[in-house]
């Protein structure tokens, strides 16, 4: 039976059973658990005009006090008394504690792989898969990953892609476009599982930093000291480098191959690898095909894990390449990307008489408009004179530079001469 006459600590103390109501706090008493014969704080009250009837616990007395214990009644039922469910409130609190910008983006990486991501309602591919997590685990994550993603402001964001910019603004650039994408999402219906009421990156794309278009090649001399500064290098990024410039593929591309894409001396580059989700084929000509061999799954296996080396390997490698060049020329040396030997590749197809779309083709660039559609031919025979060729051009200045044995150059290109385009020595020098 109920006791409303005394309620005190002396009164709680004394009582071994039943339940104790709070005269002063509507709904609240103590009751005493029959098991333990503990006390506990204990609040039911129905929702005015309804028939819900909420019963919550705070907790065991004298842990929580007489006062403690009012002070949360008092909240409770504020809310009963407005027509709220407190029990629903305190579930979406937990909620928003629980999602962290981390815990919102896992959810939006399951939506990534699954096409959800975005309008285009399409899986993102591997290479762009791994941009997003890189660009989340190296930026977003040490500065928000463990804050409510409900309470990050635009502020937040400003500053993170500003402090960016100061070191990589091509980086920053990025950046903001995935915050953008990011919250975006969680702020939109394709995101209600996050439920972000208001997008604080919707401005973000104002703050880009300018970006120059990179123009640079290697030169014929800087070839010279490039293939020089390979012997020292270990074999398996003297390989790597050497398809670099060889193949005029993309690092992800080279770094990722698999021994299994080489057939019949044409190493086919699959669609979901590629850049443009177009299948690719590069005859390889005896160079570039020893180059390729590693027996292993991989064309370049990790030293310590299952699967290929990670890129950041191979701009070290760059970097200890490219300091050897500065080295042996006595001068300064532009740094070069792995992407620039494309474009030195590609600079070098007007020289070596290769027309427009056969240069186009080698690096996999698709045809536009009509001709896309219409025009199917996949000049594969043009392709393979054109590797060829600039492999034996590549193999020629090896031999020049006495390095041909060290690379690797088949005995049988080592005496292949130049096509006749003139003179190296007036062609471009380093800047």
């Amino acid at each position: 039976m109920s006791k409303k006459l005394l309620f005190s600590p002396a009164s709680i103390d004394s009582l071994r059973k039943g339940v104790l109501v709070d005269p002063v706090s509507p709904g609240l008493a103590v009751e005493i658990i029959a098991r333990t014969g503990r006390k506990r704080w204990k609040l039911r009250r129905r929702i005015p005009k309804t028939s819900v009837i909420v019963t919550m616990l705070a907790g065991f007395y004298p842990s929580v006090t007489i006062a403690d214990a009012r002070e949360w009644a008092e909240k409770i039922n504020e809310q009963i008394d407005a027509g709220i469910d407190p029990r629903v409130v305190l579930r979406e609190e937990k909620r928003r504690d629980i999602m962290t910008v981390s815990k919102a983006h896992e959810l939006y990486m399951v939506a990534v792989n699954e096409g959800r991501s975005s309008r285009a309602k399409r899986p993102n591919k591997p290479r762009t898969v791994k941009d997003k997590i890189d660009i989340f685990e190296l930026d977003i994550k040490p500065v928000l990953g463990t804050r409510c993603v409900y309470e990050v402001t635009e502020r937040d964001l400003i500053n993170l892609v500003e402090k960016k910019g100061r070191k990589a603004k091509i980086r920053a650039n990025r950046l903001a476009a995935e915050l953008k994408v990011f919250f975006g999402w969680a702020a939109s219906l394709r995101g209600l599982a996050v439920g972000l009421e208001t997008d604080p990156s919707r401005r973000l794309g104002d703050l880009r930093f300018p970006e120059t278009p990179r123009s640079r090649k290697l030169s014929m001399q800087e070839i010279e000291w490039f293939l020089a500064a390979l012997v020292e290098e270990q074999k398996h990024f003297q390989r790597g480098m050497l398809l670099w410039l060889l193949t005029a593929a993309r690092i992800s591309e080279v770094a990722n191959a698999r021994t299994d894409e080489i057939e019949d001396g044409i190493w086919t580059i699959p669609s979901e690898r590629s850049k443009n989700s177009t299948e690719h084929r590069i005859a390889l000509g005896p160079w570039g095909l020893s180059l390729m061999e590693s027996g292993s799954e991989w064309v370049f296996p990790g030293d310590k894990i299952k699967g290929p080396r990670n890129r950041s390997v191979w701009y070290k490698a760059r970097d200890r390449v490219h300091a050897r060049m500065i080295e042996a020329s006595g001068q300064q040396i532009e740094r070069f990307t792995p992407h620039d030997f494309r474009r030195t590749a590609r600079s070098n197809t007007k020289r070596l008489n290769v027309d427009f779309d056969t240069a186009e083709a080698m690096l996999n660039h698709v045809k536009k408009g009509l001709e896309r559609t219409y025009d199917l031919y996949e000049m594969e025979e043009e392709k393979r004179a054109w590797f060829l060729k600039w492999e034996r051009e590549v193999a020629a200045i090896a031999e020049r530079v006495g390095v041909a044995e060290e690379l690797g150059v088949p005995p049988n290109e080592r005496s292949i001469p130049l096509p006749a385009v003139g003179p190296l020595e007036e062609l471009p020098k380093c800047a």
